[in-house]
């Protein structure tokens, strides 16, 4: 569909404190305006805005764009991953011991839920289950961020949701951090969101995303430094403490460096494996 790219680049964001380090800086330097205009969402729903060309660019689910590669370009250099495990934002949860979840599943007939909010972490989670814990398969059903305990079967959730059931575990359920299982059996950290930008950007929206892009990179550069300050910024949720948010944060990383790409790209050829896309994309960059 054709698109006018002389308005403000219209980009996503999403609502989980995995990022907000990054908006925290961003939205004082590209207020939004003639320039730029801000579209919240969760993951998904920047995927699917995404596609349909509603948003210009994102930090969206990296799953999408191995799923749909020539609908998309990719920012060079950034992307949402763990830098140690836990990343404690990535959970499943069971009601039963991770080694006795087969059994659990066989005798009950129940499936295991994913969350409708993210497209990378089911796919994780479909990756971890036939090729590091070599489960026999399973039904599994999507169903709404924050609906999962209240089943009592096992369940994906993301972002803070999940954060907050790592911090406080609900009593009798077990918890597997996914991006932790991914390193332990891959050997490298799990890439859950890549900067995703829309086919054929152009014009205006083009040139403000290379400005866009270039602060991103700065403001990243500078965080060991300014997060111990930014944990206490007014805009912080009060439902989590200072020290806890900025443990959070030194385990989320934005650097998609050599190592990264190539977790991408091992993820991709299990998904491929599995029949979640058709082959292995390469990578390509907006800019």
């Amino acid at each position: 569909m054709p698109h006018e790219d002389n308005g403000p680049l219209r980009l996503g964001r999403i609502a989980y404190l995995n990022v907000w380090p990054l908006y925290e800086a961003l939205v004082p330097a590209f207020p939004e305006g003639p320039d730029i205009t801000y579209v919240p969402g969760h993951p998904s729903a920047l995927n699917s805005a995404l596609a349909t060309g509603d948003i210009d660019a994102a930090p969206a689910s990296a799953f999408a764009y191995l799923a749909n590669p020539g609908a998309f370009t990719l920012l060079p250099d950034l992307c949402i991953r763990a830098a140690t495990s836990p990343i404690q934002s990535v959970l499943l949860l069971s009601p039963v011991p991770l080694a006795e979840l087969p059994g659990h599943l066989a005798r009950t007939g129940a499936p295991v839920l994913l969350s409708g909010a993210s497209a990378s972490s089911n796919a994780l989670l479909k990756v971890l289950w036939r090729f590091a814990w070599k489960f026999p398969e399973v039904r599994f059903e999507t169903v709404p961020p924050g609906t999962g305990l209240a089943t009592g079967k096992p369940f994906v959730e993301i972002g803070d949701l999940a954060l907050k059931r790592y911090l406080d575990p609900p009593a009798g359920w077990h918890v597997t951090d996914l991006g932790q299982a991914w390193r332990e059996y891959a050997g490298t950290p799990f890439v859950f969101a890549l900067w995703i930008v829309r086919e054929g950007l152009a014009d205006k929206r083009l040139s403000g995303l290379r400005r866009m892009h270039e602060r991103l990179l700065a403001i990243n550069a500078a965080l060991p430094r300014t997060l111990p300050e930014l944990v206490g910024a007014p805009s912080r949720p009060d439902w989590i403490g200072p020290e806890a948010l900025l443990a959070y944060l030194r385990v989320v990383n934005y650097d998609f460096d050599a190592v990264a790409r190539a977790s991408l790209i091992y993820f991709a050829e299990h998904c491929r494996e599995l029949g979640l896309i058709p082959a292995v994309p390469g990578l390509r960059f907006a800019l």
